[in-house]
C-alpha cells in the first residue's frame, strides 16, 4: 500500500512494496494533491444530472424463442449463455414466467447486433 503523505502507514500491509504501475498511480495522485493544495480552492464546478429512461422491452414466449433462434442455440445452451437454468428458459418460452429485467435487457442487446453475439459464441462454451 505505501505511506500516506504525512508518513503514516495505510491500512493492512502498509509496508508492502508497490508494483511499477502502482507506484506511478500513487505518484500521480500525490502530484494531483499537491497541485490542488497549491492552487487553493479552485474554480467552482456545476454538476448536472439528467434523467435517463431505460424502458424495458416486454418479451413473450415467441420473442424469447426468436432471440434464441438468432443465435442458433438450444434451450440448454441459451440458458447457460444467459446464466440461468434450462427450466427458466423453458418457462419463458412456454409463457409460465416472464424473463427477468436483466435477461430482457440482454436479449435487447442480442437483437441489436446478433452477428456480434454469434461471433462471441462461435468458440465452444466451457462446461456444456
Amino acid at each position: 500500500m505505501g505511506k500516506m503523505l504525512d508518513g503514516r502507514s495505510r491500512g493492512r500491509g502498509g509496508n508492502r512494496s508497490l508494483t511499477a504501475a502502482g507506484s506511478k498511480i500513487v505518484a500521480a495522485f500525490e502530484e494531483a494533491i499537491e497541485v490542488v493544495r497549491a492552487e487553493g480552492e479552485g474554480p467552482r464546478l456545476t454538476a448536472r444530472t439528467y434523467p435517463l429512461a431505460f424502458a424495458l422491452v416486454d418479451y413473450g414466449p415467441g420473442d424469447v424463442r426468436r432471440v434464441r433462434d438468432l443465435l442458433d442455440m438450444s434451450q440448454v445452451v441459451f440458458a447457460r449463455f444467459l446464466g440461468v437454468g434450462p427450466n427458466t428458459v423453458r418457462s419463458w418460452e412456454q409463457g409460465t414466467r416472464p424473463p427477468s429485467p436483466i435477461a430482457r435487457r440482454f436479449m435487447v442487446e442480442i437483437e441489436a447486433d446478433p452477428d456480434y453475439w454469434r461471433r462471441r459464441t462461435a468458440s465452444p462454451i466451457r462446461g456444456v
